[in-house]
């Protein structure tokens, strides 16, 4: 056999090619929706447009997914299926991240799916004729999992037993997704990691992109623009963007956790989420971090005292404390959230490193598998264990029973549990 051989797959989408190495089989950019336009909801691939699809090269900038499976899967196998969305601040990132590579799971006899959808103003933008809490770049999300649930069983998956994962802006769509009002069954539990919603409805910010693109912010005008002057947009994108400062200028907004499904979700963090963003460590490096906590706290989210939630984070490390705050407003308030408010069983999970911060992203390539060795055998276990549909070996977070949570360490083989880690976030930025 040569590195890379053709393999094809007849599917309700059609016959779809990929390459295998003997070991993984791999379809790249498979076409699961038509996008009438930029700004438009996309639509299921009519049944007369399916035909033969090549998907053995990848294209980034395509909306559309990708498929890695054990080169020996067949239908009726009934393998586990995990359909993974990316993050990227609704702003950037594709069906192929790296950091998430699905040949780990194929080795584990999993399925892997990723989810490539609109991103910025294309995906994220609303119009005055939108459904509310209707985003295109989460319908994208949506038509795909329906493409799933038709046409997995041909590549050996279980279409009832589907894993939604999701990292930072993926987490957000991902729980998005699992709301009643957009749950389908099209997935059976969810794993969210640093999920993150902007502070401000884009209603609220229309104003401000209006300034910047000098045009009306209307479907028809952003269409216009997209197809004759994608440079403008960009720019005056970018401009909208840099006015948001630390939070997310796009996404979903007024989450509500008792708006979830019941339906079992696995919550993830890192301790020091955005350690690494430039301007908190210039702020903190200068000894400016306790002033800068006191005048941009209420602003990031903060309901709490202000006084009490600085102290905390200088008790934990004192020399970071704006550090801890973007962290905090960023990511681990809406992990407090949904663990909080969501109706059905909810486990906790952090990830702390030794002796250093454990930053957003670190867990990724470990869950996935992509580090081998027994430092990282409890990280990739509690994600394969979850995904194959074990509950997970801790207790489940409760008020009543101490908010349990599960500490793994990325540095080292060391896992413990932990009650009400999310305790200063929990009572700083939710409301009483």
């Amino acid at each position: 056999m040569s590195d890379h051989e053709r393999v094809t797959v007849t599917s309700p989408a059609g016959k779809i090619t990929g390459l295998t190495d003997g070991e993984i089989l791999r379809f790249h950019s498979v076409p699961y929706s038509v996008i009438p336009g930029p700004f438009e909801n996309a639509e299921r691939i009519p049944r007369e447009q399916r035909a033969l699809i090549d998907a053995t090269v990848h294209h980034p900038r395509d909306t559309a997914l990708s498929v890695v499976t054990p080169a020996g899967a067949k239908t009726l196998d009934d393998l586990p299926v995990v359909v993974y969305i990316h993050g990227g601040r609704f702003e950037h990132g594709t069906h192929g991240d790296r950091r998430a590579d699905g040949a780990p799971n194929a080795r584990d006899g999993i399925i892997t799916v990723h989810l490539g959808y609109r991103v910025k103003l294309e995906g994220f933008a609303r119009f005055h004729d939108d459904e509310p809490g209707h985003f295109r770049g989460i319908h994208d999300c949506q038509l795909g999992l329906e493409w799933v649930q038709r046409n997995i069983e041909s590549f050996g998956g279980d279409p009832t037993n589907i894993t939604l994962v999701g990292q930072s802006a993926g987490a957000t769509v991902a729980l998005w997704l699992a709301r009643r009002d957009h749950y389908r069954g099209a997935f059976r539990r969810v794993l969210a990691m640093s999920p993150c919603f902007p502070r401000e409805s884009f209603e609220k910010r229309k104003g401000s992109l209006r300034l910047a693109l000098g045009k009306p912010v209307t479907r028809a005008s952003l269409t216009r623009l997209a197809e004759e002057k994608p440079e403008l947009l960009r720019r005056a994108y970018d401009r909208f963007r840099t006015i948001q400062g630390l939070d997310m200028a796009l996404g979903p907004t007024d989450f509500d956790g008792a708006e979830l499904a019941d339906i079992p979700i696995l919550l993830t963090s890192t301790r020091d989420e955005h350690y690494d963003m430039p301007i908190g460590q210039k702020v903190d490096a200068r000894g400016l971090g306790p002033t800068m906590v006191r005048l941009l706290a209420r602003r990031m989210g903060v309901r709490g005292s202000v006084a009490e939630y600085l102290r905390e984070a200088q008790t934990l490390d004192p020399a970071r404390p704006m550090g801890r705050l973007i962290g905090d407003a960023a990511n681990r308030r809406w992990v407090a959230q949904a663990a909080e408010e969501a109706p059905g069983p909810v486990w906790l999970a952090e990830f702390v490193a030794d002796s250093r911060p454990a930053v957003h992203c670190e867990e990724i390539p470990l869950l996935f598998g992509l580090e081998e060795g027994e430092k990282t055998a409890a990280i990739r276990s509690l994600f394969v264990d979850f995904v194959r549909g074990t509950t997970p070996g801790w207790r489940s977070y409760e008020a009543s029973t101490g908010r349990w949570c599960r500490i793994l360490n990325t540095a080292t083989s060391d896992v413990s549990s932990e009650s009400d880690t999310l305790r200063m976030v929990r009572e700083a930025f939710l409301p009483d």
